[in-house]
């Protein structure tokens, strides 16, 4: 529905006078007075402006020059660059343990035929996984040597149908790693009447760090393959869970699903978790 729109008032006697022009002299009668201005032997004198120097456009013909030939390298780079088939050589991810801590794997589920054709990943991982409680998690991890094997998860999100209703930085913890893994936390809330609820948390590891936007991971992994990087590859890697309803809980079940996953992956998977 198109949203109503109101008539603006009118405020115009309420905009305040400039104060440049609320100080100049006025006559009273019209006039402007002549012995006001200033005299030389009793002639007015007109006072010029002094003109600005010119700008000197040749200091910055140079940087500007570079700066724009490397943006369209850049842009050419992206558009025409060969997009590679998806690599059948050094397929790892199927070595993620079945049991994580205390989540159990469950079922393995394909991606669409449709979001298969569109990314053509070099390969990803589809999971399901339970606790003792009966609570399930879906891990999804999306391998990549081109960049349009990444959309914006967000993006897709509100594709879905659902709506964010948190999302905001968070912080990874991994035994063995000094640094955490930056990350991003989302609550969804989905717009199909069913009055649904659900956490996640996801993340890039890309040949030169982790990312938390999709922007700078595409980035970082054309610049990989810019330079010949041993490592080409990207990974995109996604938790999410129903939520419960209680805030706190939810989010602090994630996020130890999420470090449980990472804890394993050190050992089997440190392609993804460096």
């Amino acid at each position: 529905m198109e949203e109503m729109k109101t008539k603006p008032e009118d405020h115009s006697a309420d905009i305040p006078v400039r104060a440049d022009e609320s100080s100049l002299p006025h006559s009273t009668d019209g006039n402007d007075r002549a012995e006001d201005a200033p005299t030389t032997n009793g002639v007015a004198e007109t006072i010029q402006p002094i003109p600005a120097p010119p700008m000197d456009w040749k200091r910055f013909g140079a940087p500007v020059f570079v700066l724009m030939a490397l943006t369209i390298g850049l842009v050419l780079a992206v558009q025409f660059m060969p997009r590679p088939k998806p690599l059948e050589l050094g397929k790892t991810l199927s070595k993620i343990p079945a049991v994580l801590g205390e989540w159990t794997l469950i079922e393995e589920y394909p991606m669409s035929e449709s979001a298969l054709n569109e990314l053509k990943p070099d390969e990803y991982l589809a999971r399901i996984y339970t606790n003792s409680r009966g609570e399930q998690a879906d891990l999804s991890i999306i391998a990549g040597s081109h960049t349009g094997a990444f959309h914006n998860p967000q993006v897709c999100f509100r594709v879905q149908n659902w709506e964010f209703a948190e999302n905001e930085k968070v912080a990874l913890q991994v035994p063995g790693r000094s640094a955490p893994v930056p990350a991003r936390f989302v609550r969804l809330v989905s717009l199909d009447g069913r009055n649904r609820q659900a956490v996640g948390i996801y993340f890039y590891s890309t040949p030169m760090g982790y990312r938390e936007d999709t922007s700078s991971a595409r980035i970082f992994l054309l610049l990989a393959r810019l330079t010949g990087m041993d490592q080409q590859r990207a990974y995109f890697v996604r938790f999410l869970k129903t939520a419960s309803g209680n805030s706190e809980r939810d989010r602090e079940e994630i996020k130890q699903f999420a470090e449980q996953v990472l804890a394993a992956m050190v050992e089997t998977n440190p392609e993804v978790v460096r």
